[in-house]
């Protein structure tokens, strides 16, 4: 079975909200899921209960992510987290953004290493037995030894072990968070060579993962993998990993007619039955639209033969609920209509 620790979802703004964590749970809880970044001022101001209501029996897996470059806010916002019963926290400097830039956040404290130093040490001294975790990218303002150095500093300064790196740096001049999915190249020899040198750190290799065997190779020289986008386009990627990994099968590329013919009659309808029975809850419960969740959920369809058909048939499906008398109305008005 996969370790929580070699296999995590990548925090993205907008996304990875608590509905969407919540249904990655239910397809494959030995995995770690990471809010969407938080900046800690408005967490500590208005966001802490919308970001962590997290109402599911799996959040022990999530882990929460801040960016700031204030160690006071991000000690107070440790010592919330901690009551909240999460057990991780990670510190954001990969963030590319133009704003970031303005605000001397994310990718632009490099520069200032003693400031991440004291933010980590906050964090830590906000809850004593909180995980710290780190999540940068590839410099390329430093040769690789100084990128090198930079890294051991922090390592031996606080005590967090955890980095996540993902494998491209930043376009100079360009800080443009889109382009920067893009470019510049991929590099991950370059931290498989960090985890060389530095054996006693856990590195986490992030960029363009997208298929088990790239998974597997990566595991060969770095501790875990994360992966991002390719899971939001395509969350039953996370059944293959979760199959893969527990049976130890031999890894094949299956044709689209296996993909519908086993996956519409046994996954994906066992993923509306849980999700039917979520949105029946908590409309029941609380002010809550299907489509909080739906929107997430819709991607199961991810090409299989009339996956714009289904899409659009689920996405309809959260305005006409309320229309539904059971469970089988539900998925026949997704797969038959």
């Amino acid at each position: 079975m996969l370790n929580i620790h070699k296999f995590s979802v990548a925090p993205m703004l907008g996304y990875t909200n608590k509905y969407c964590r919540y249904f990655y749970s239910l397809l494959n809880n030995n995995i770690k899921l990471y809010t969407g970044m938080i900046h800690s001022s408005s967490f500590l101001n208005r966001y802490n209960k919308n970001m962590l209501s997290y109402n599911d029996i799996y959040s022990n897996i999530v882990v929460i992510q801040f960016i700031s470059n204030n160690p006071k806010d991000l000690y107070l916002c440790s010592k919330i987290v901690k009551k909240l019963n999460f057990s991780e926290i990670n510190f954001n400097i990969g963030c590319p953004s133009l704003n970031c830039k303005k605000n001397k956040l994310g990718f632009f404290l490099y520069k200032d290493v003693n400031k991440i130093i004291d933010c980590l040490n906050s964090i830590k001294y906000g809850s004593l037995d909180i995980i710290l975790s780190i999540k940068l990218r590839i410099n390329f303002i430093y040769s690789y030894q100084k990128f090198l150095n930079f890294i051991y500093k922090i390592y031996i300064n606080t005590d967090c072990k955890i980095f996540i790196i993902h494998a491209r740096g930043v376009i100079k001049n360009n800080f443009s968070t889109k382009l920067n999915l893009k470019y510049p190249y991929l590099n991950y020899k370059l931290i498989y060579k960090i985890k060389k040198e530095l054996p006693n750190l856990k590195i986490i290799i992030n960029g363009n993962i997208n298929n088990i065997k790239s998974i597997i190779n990566h595991l060969k020289y770095v501790d875990g993998v994360m992966i991002g986008r390719y899971i939001y386009k395509n969350p039953l990627f996370l059944l293959d990993i979760y199959d893969y990994f527990k049976n130890k099968k031999k890894y094949f590329k299956k044709n689209k007619l296996f993909i519908f013919e086993k996956k519409i009659n046994f996954k994906i309808r066992k993923v509306l039955y849980f999700i039917y029975k979520y949105i029946k809850k908590n409309i029941i419960l609380n002010n809550f639209h299907p489509i909080y969740i739906i929107k997430h959920v819709s991607n199961i369809f991810y090409k299989i033969k009339n996956s714009s058909k289904f899409r659009l048939n689920m996405i309809n499906s959260a305005y006409l609920f309320k229309n539904f008398l059971n469970y089988l109305d539900f998925e026949n008005f997704i797969i038959n209509n």
